[in-house]
């Protein structure tokens, strides 16, 4: 199996692929992400993600509005990144609730995980948290 980088040459030709038919079954593809940079991966995946969403579900001018988004769009784009080995974590907030992202009282996150990194999106009316973790195969 050879990387997304070897075999597409960059990241928008990988997500021009990856977005231009249904999404494949978990690791088809190989992504390499440095387990201990996880920074870089992080910034690699929110590319992944925002193109991504911009290619499936943007306007005419690239704007993708999270608020008219519903499960199935966000379950599709999970399967994506399962694709390539990750799992993606899109939470929604609204009002005053307040989330953990990924932490639970079993599991508490590590600062050094990938998945303490996330990216925050503030709409008219909600804020999303989007993260990721790497797949576990069960």
């Amino acid at each position: 199996m050879s990387s997304i980088l070897e075999k597409y040459g960059s990241i928008d030709d990988f997500i021009d692929n990856l977005v231009s038919s249904p999404p494949e079954v978990q690791n088809f593809y190989k992504l390499d992400v440095e387990s201990d940079d996880y920074e870089s991966g992080f910034k690699i995946l929110v590319e992944i993600f925002t193109k991504s969403m911009k290619y499936l579900y943007g306007d005419n001018k690239g704007k993708v509005d999270l608020d008219k988004m519903d499960k199935t769009d966000l379950d599709k784009m999970s399967k994506y990144f399962n694709s390539f080995g990750f799992n993606l974590f899109v939470e929604k907030i609204e009002g005053i609730n307040i989330t953990s992202y990924g932490a639970t009282e079993n599991k508490p996150i590590n600062e050094n995980d990938l998945k303490a990194q996330c990216l925050k999106i503030q709409t008219k009316d909600n804020m999303y948290v989007i993260y990721f973790d790497y797949l576990t195969i069960n």
